[in-house]
């Protein structure tokens, strides 16, 4: 591959499709030291957000997701076509060695544009249920990457040889991170075990409203237990508050939730594509609430593994704070006071198998698996 390759990402719109991406990313960097990598994401604000503090170029794209109504619709296709063209300069541009989509609308002009092209398309998948987009971009792509097994009965069988196994990606960091590192940088005790609550890069309000109508019984805990609640932005009104003998960390965003894991004897969350590789990654104990307004349910099969191994529990999201709370109290509390049960999902999670998968997809882009596809 001569000179400097390119690589560009495409998708965006939530943490759970730029995290994957960031960490094929670094193997990319870490395997091609001289590779450049291109996020071609969306423009909403939580891309910027996780983007800007790494090293690599930011193209936000207006496109939109797929529109519900008819009147959605032709702003969505006036954006597509801008999208489009936009991708279609970009890669006469930068003539990348290859492209990735990372799920989701934001990847699908630089999908379609790069096959079109005969660029090198991959294509990552990393819910058990692939979405709206996912399957109609399937078609495109010379490899799709999943992270379940059970992902490529759901696509087309015009597709499901493309269909590679791997895991879903997570980053280098979440592997042996220090926990002595992660209490200080939280300001966390050290003679604590750590509840981390974390609804994911946009939140929870859900769920930081439960578990703030537990703080006095968590309360009776704090001899045992700290918390840190990572509440998502502008959501940490919600949060639970510090009382007697509680120490309570309240962030509205986690730049290093591979620390917050290493930090965490138990997490509670919901159950993204990335949230369950990451918690497989590091063994970490956890109560999954899924997000309960997807259709498919798709939050519940991720989590899916690490509860038949015995390293997770599901609680339904009622979307309601009061009955909610009453669910965690029947779930979450007795973990806390069992530390037996707690080791026993620590070493069940042990068992789950988290594959290689960010280093898998970034040697497949790099052309090294064989595959001239």
């Amino acid at each position: 591959m001569p000179g400097e390759p390119i690589f560009i990402l495409a998708g965006g719109g939530t943490g759970g499709h730029i995290y994957p991406g960031l960490a094929v990313a670094g193997e990319l960097v870490r395997l091609r030291p001289d590779a450049k990598i291109v996020f071609a994401c969306s423009d909403r604000p939580i891309d910027r957000h996780i983007l800007e503090p790494t090293p690599h170029a930011i193209v936000p794209q207006s496109v939109r997701p797929l529109p519900r109504s008819i009147p959605a619709a032709w702003k969505f296709l006036r954006c597509y076509m801008a999208s489009a063209i936009q991708a279609r300069q970009m890669l006469t541009d930068l003539r990348p060695a290859a492209v990735l989509g990372l799920g989701g609308f934001a990847a699908g002009p630089v999908v379609c544009r790069a096959a079109r092209t005969r660029v090198r398309t991959g294509m990552l998948n990393p819910d058990a249920v692939p979405g709206k987009a996912n399957k109609m971009l399937a078609r495109k792509a010379q490899a799709i990457f999943t992270a379940f097994a059970s992902t490529g009965d759901q696509f087309s069988p015009a597709v499901r040889a493309k269909i590679r196994h791997v895991g879903c990606p997570v980053r280098r960091a979440f592997i042996g991170a220090d926990r002595a590192k992660a209490i200080e940088h939280f300001s966390l005790r050290s003679d604590r075990k750590t509840l981390v609550i974390n609804g994911g890069s946009l939140g929870a309000a859900s769920i930081n409203q439960a578990v703030a109508l537990l703080a006095g019984e968590l309360a009776e805990l704090g001899d045992a237990w700290q918390v840190l609640v990572i509440t998502g932005k502008d959501k940490s009104g919600d949060a639970l508050d510090a009382r007697a003998g509680l120490h309570v960390c309240v962030m509205e965003y986690c730049e290093r939730m591979d620390l917050a894991l290493a930090a965490a004897d138990l997490s509670l969350g919901r159950a993204g594509a990335g949230t369950v590789a990451e918690l497989t990654a590091t063994a970490t104990p956890a109560v999954l609430m899924p997000y309960p307004y997807h259709a498919d349910q798709h939050q519940r099969l991720n989590a899916a593994e690490l509860c038949d191994a015995g390293a997770a529990v599901i609680v339904e999201d009622a979307k309601d704070p009061a009955t909610n709370a009453e669910r965690l109290r029947e779930t979450l509390l007795p973990i806390l006071r069992d530390p037996a049960r707690l080791e026993r999902m620590h070493q069940a999670g042990k068992s789950v198998e988290g594959a290689h998968a960010a280093e898998s997809v970034a040697r497949w882009l790099l052309g090294e698996d064989g595959d001239e596809s």
